[in-house]
């Protein structure tokens, strides 16, 4: 809340100060208690909500706030007036975390959001000032957003509170609508007018610089690219671009003029984990700072980077430093705290959504997401927690369709997700625009849309849509959604049994443009409808650990303009959308839902969220993985025994529901675009068939081996075994057990399991980076996915052998046990040579 009385000063001053007048100290309840009493007690103060109370009464109060972690209380003060000895106390900054208070679930907080409650001083001796009010209030949120990490203002006044309403108004707030607070032990309940100020407001309301990239600074950039650095050393070396040498007890790379050395432990599928802390860069022997874009140009020929692609590649690996630099600043929960959470499954569940730091596991230049802005980033970058409003568009029939699974129509999905007030709104808009067009309103669907892909695409690559009256813009929708990581997938966060929403987002990320195909549209519910049938009669798959998210209708729009420029061209995946089915309504009370993704998650202390779930699990680690194992690696080898069908298991795709940290369901999402059947043994309704692939019986098993264990599991396994967990031959062990178990109970499987060889001596290296510096537009072309594979040679396979009867070794689980890793020893650095040169030399 921000109280302004009108301000008086001393005779000394008849000229309002300015903002940069003041300076801010920490407020002492012992000393400063009966200054603001003399301010609470007056009919002005009133909606401080503290008129009558005594000076013990509001000492008490404010030294139960200065013990809060969560909240601060300072007094601003200005210079001595002539013959004063002292500055001159002018008003009272409160700022606190928002989701610690009243506020909590009441608006879409987001990461970098402080509260702030401002009171102004009392009446003195002397003229009321015009502008004093706004000074201070801007002196107050200048000292809060000097703080780096907040990155949002928000105040809740009373609503009947007009006149700061219009002050709020003048510093850059923004009404963001009522909500209704709770009383407390010192405070009444109220209705308030919840109102948000960002930097940019800020900035355009002061005239002062923007500073929406206030996250990149000195040191955390210098993180960022060690950081990233060690990342691009250790997967390029594991898809054998790169050849470390032994150097001073360390390990070395180098090219022409410049040299990385660093420290490094060597894990089963030849897996680098580099300390960052450890890179030395030198350029002509000269120390040089660790930059990993300047890493990329130096070896850009042994990376094989084409020319065209360089330039793209770098601004990957910028925009790549730069969320990292965002994600040091404001992913500040550990490991401990996100498992476990806060009882409230739904909230914890987007609050890991925000706070994974890392992007996919294996790629180097995972962040690109090229186009979007330094604005467009904080609103829509999963990291940054954003809540927002998608979209709506109304397409002429002639041009978009729906498809829904069977018997569901799509007004009654309209209904459920728009209701019927706002539904009736759109209809209105419809039928307004279609008074100058001509054409039919009941010729129209609907079409959520993201708000960057309006704005920066349909508005213009669309226009001739949009003026013949072919595209309605209806405007924002009520509810507010989520980012997931995969970005242009949202999570409704005003209503979490609603459905999630996927739209086209055209920018790059990783080697796609994230786009949606209108075409692939038409055959999303029919997919989901036969994947659906699968899982229901299926006796491994109906055992109640593994689920479906299933996709219940989609709808596209095809331009005539791009339909006619060829099957290629990306403005043909410019306007589409799917619902799918939230996880949120089919928990049970005391579970908890996690992105899979989120069990490689580190903290800034180096803790896992793996390791973190499990120790609070209290199951030993083999029990807890050997349950995570039936749910997530089982059901997988499953479907590709017994219906060739090949998923796209990646951490993103998977939605993990635990109880008490204990893995007991895995729901497998974004089915329709990212499931496969392989070759021609299987039959399927002609609506489904797109699904099939050509793939040669010899790469079956790369579903497992490089989806699975070489882009997931590779990365969980030292997890743990740093942490002292499980060692990774208990990983392994554990994980080999379990499909041991599977075949021995499924002998009707048991020839296309033992074809697939899984506990062969190695298995082909599928290289994902190669794809991407190869082609950073398009890693591969979708109708043949198979046909564009890169391999290096073969990974020594970790299950071989294991999990017919338990190795002996010290028991796992122990959070003492050491970490076996340990760095790898010179002499057997020449069988890494030597099978990277074989790599080369293969191509």
């Amino acid at each position: 809340m921000i109280f302004t009385p009108a301000i008086v000063l001393p005779p000394a001053r008849r000229t309002a100060p300015a903002a940069t007048d003041f300076t801010l100290r920490r407020f002492d309840p012992g000393t400063d208690a009966a200054l603001l009493h003399g301010w609470v007690n007056t009919e002005r103060a009133r909606y401080w909500g503290m008129i009558g109370t005594t000076v013990p009464e509001v000492r008490a109060a404010y030294e139960q706030l200065d013990g809060s972690a969560h909240h601060h209380v300072l007094l601003g003060l200005l210079p001595a007036p002539r013959g004063a000895a002292e500055p001159e106390p002018m008003f009272l900054l409160e700022h606190y975390a928002p989701e610690h208070s009243a506020l909590a679930g009441r608006y879409a907080h987001r990461h970098g959001d402080t509260g702030m409650h401002l009171l102004l001083a009392g009446p003195g001796d002397g003229k009321a000032l015009p502008g004093f009010s706004a000074a201070a209030m801007e002196a107050a949120l200048a000292h809060l957003f000097a703080d780096p990490a907040v990155l949002r203002i928000v105040v809740e006044p009373d609503a009947a509170n007009t006149a700061v309403h219009s002050l709020n108004s003048r510093l850059g707030f923004r009404p963001a609508g009522r909500i209704e607070l709770p009383g407390g032990d010192d405070t009444p309940a109220k209705t308030a007018l919840l109102s948000i100020c960002t930097r940019a407001d800020f900035a355009a309301a002061t005239a002062r610089p923007a500073s929406a990239a206030v996250h990149l600074s000195p040191g955390r950039w210098e993180n960022a690219n060690r950081h990233l650095l060690a990342k691009a050393i250790a997967e390029f070396t594991h898809e054998r671009l790169l050849a470390p040498v032994p150097a001073d007890g360390g390990w070395s790379v180098g090219t022409g003029t410049h040299t990385y050395r660093f420290s490094a432990t060597v894990h089963a599928l030849e897996h680098w984990v580099i300390d960052p802390d450890s890179l030395e860069a030198t350029v002509n022997g000269e120390p040089a700072a660790p930059d990993a874009a300047a890493f990329v140009l130096a070896f850009r020929d042994t990376l094989g980077m084409p020319d065209a692609q360089l330039p793209v590649y770098l601004e990957e690996i910028t925009s790549t430093l730069a969320s990292h630099c965002y994600k040091q600043l404001h992913s500040t929960a550990s490991a401990a705290e996100l498992a476990a959470g806060t009882g409230d499954a739904v909230a914890d569940f987007q609050r890991t959504e925000a706070a994974m730091t890392e992007g996919h596991p294996c790629f180097v230049a995972n962040n690109g997401r090229l186009g979007l802005g330094a604005t467009g980033y904080l609103d829509h970058a999963p990291e940054t927690g954003a809540a927002l409003a998608l979209q709506w568009i109304a397409a002429h029939g002639s041009r978009a369709s729906y498809s829904t699974l069977p018997g569901l129509d799509v007004e009654t999905l309209l209904q459920d997700e728009l209701g019927a007030r706002q539904l009736a709104r759109f209809r209105a808009r419809i039928a307004e625009a279609c008074a100058a067009s001509g054409l039919d309103p009941e010729d129209f669907v609907l079409i959520p849309v993201h708000p960057w892909q309006w704005e920066h695409k349909l508005s213009v690559g669309f226009a001739g849509d949009v003026a013949s009256g072919h595209l309605v813009h209806l405007g924002a929708g009520a509810d507010l959604y989520q980012p997931q990581q995969s970005i242009r997938t949202f999570f409704n966060r005003s209503a979490p049994t609603r459905h999630y929403v996927k739209t086209a987002l055209s920018v790059l990320n990783m080697g796609f443009m994230r786009g949606l195909s209108a075409a692939y549209m038409e055959g999303t519910p029919a997919i989901n409808a036969w994947l659906t049938g699968i899982f229901a009669n299926d006796a491994e798959l109906a055992r109640g650990n593994v689920g479906l998210l299933r996709e219940i209708a989609a709808v596209g729009y095809a331009n005539p303009l791009y339909e006619a420029a060829g099957p290629d061209a990306p403005q043909r995946k410019m306007l589409a959308a799917l619902w799918r089915e939230s996880p949120a309504g089919s928990i049970a009370p005391g579970q908890q839902l996690a992105t899979m993704a989120s069990l490689l998650h580190v903290d800034s202390a180096g803790a896992s969220l793996a390791a973190a779930h499990i120790r609070r699990s209290g199951l030993a680690a083999t029990d807890w993985l050997a349950r995570y194992f039936d749910a997530y690696l089982v059901p997988l080898v499953h479907c590709l025994c017994r219906y060739d069908l090949a998923f796209m298991p990646h951490g993103e795709n998977v939605i993990l529901v635990l109880e008490d940290s204990v893995p007991v369901k895995v729901l497998h999402k974004d089915l329709a675009e990212e499931v496969a059947v392989l070759g021609d043994r299987q039959p399927l309704p002609p609506q489904v068939e797109r699904i099939r692939a050509a793939v040669p019986d010899a790469e079956r098993r790369l579903v497992v081996f490089t989806d699975i264990v070489d882009c997931f599991l590779r990365f969980l396994a030292p997890l743990l075994a740093r942490e002292g967990i499980c060692s990774e031959d208990r990983f392994w062990d554990t994980a080999a057990r379990s499909l041991r178990d599977y075949r021995d109970r499924h002998p009707e499987t048991a020839a296309a399991f033992d074809a697939l060889d899984l506990f062969a001596a190695d298995f082909e290296l599928s290289c994902l980076n190669r794809l991407q510096l190869r082609n950073n537009a398009q890693m591969l072309d979708l109708t043949d996915q198979s046909g564009g594979l890169i391999y290096a040679g073969t990974l020594a396979n970790p299950l071989a052998g294991a999990g017919a009867e338990t190795r002996p070794g010290p028991p796992s689980g122990g959070p003492g046990q050491p970490p076996p890793s340990v760095p790898l020893r010179p002499d057997d650095a020449q069988t890494l040579l030597c099978a990277c040169r074989l790599a080369r030399s293969n191509g």
